[in-house]
């Protein structure tokens, strides 16, 4: 869990997932567990690499709808990247039931901009160290256009109804402008790794595209 939270982006959705069944594991997590240790052991020289020269913070949120089998519970993944580095992520389970793929990935935003609103107050009081240099955090990138358009659009919908009201908050941060929301194909989503169990060929596109590279 260590590994999990300070250097190890990758390891955040399997360990994630395996710390569900802590209080009462069986057979098969020991050997999902297993294969945990040898994917530790065969990347040991995996180390986070600044590879940009970008000042801006960018956030990459996605959210797997219904990804849970016994609760049926989304996973939100979100992760902050500054100078193309991971600063910031999370996977975890939703703490409610989303009833649409739109209400997961709104939900998942949601997570993001409150860590969002946290590293810009962070960045806020660092303004007398940074001496001057611009470093934003504006930038969400998600592959839902469905939930974009329900975060610009503040017109009321029937069918979104259900979607509790917190979640409008989102809304509120756009139009002050503190948070803006950005489409992004599938294939380009970092955080997909960060909400479900991928093929071997994107977990590689995972790895290189969140800055982890062999020291």
């Amino acid at each position: 869990m260590y590994l999990t939270t300070k250097t190890g982006p990758d390891l955040a959705f399997p360990i994630g997932c395996l710390a569900r069944y802590m209080t009462n594991p069986g057979p098969a997590h020991f050997k999902l567990l297993n294969k945990v240790w040898k994917y530790l052991a065969n990347t040991l020289n995996l180390g986070l690499w600044s590879h940009s020269n970008s000042n801006s913070i960018d956030c990459y949120v996605d959210a797997d709808w219904g990804g849970d089998i016994g609760t049926r519970r989304s996973t939100t993944g979100y992760i902050f990247l500054y100078k193309g580095t991971p600063i910031s992520w999370n996977s975890k389970l939703q703490r409610t039931i989303a009833l649409s793929s739109c209400e997961a990935e709104y939900m998942a935003i949601k997570e993001a901009i409150k860590e969002q609103q946290y590293i810009n107050a962070i960045l806020s009081e660092l303004k007398p160290i940074l001496a001057g240099t611009a470093i934003e955090c504006l930038n969400i990138y998600t592959d839902s256009n469905s939930a974009i358009e329900l975060a610009k659009n503040p017109i009321y919908h029937a069918r979104t109804k259900h979607i509790d009201i917190q979640y409008h908050y989102i809304r509120e941060c756009i139009q002050k402008g503190v948070s803006k929301l950005i489409w992004v194909p599938t294939q380009g989503q970092l955080a997909d790794g960060l909400t479900k169990a991928i093929s071997n060929d994107k977990w590689a596109q995972f790895i290189a595209g969140i800055g982890l590279k062999t020291l």
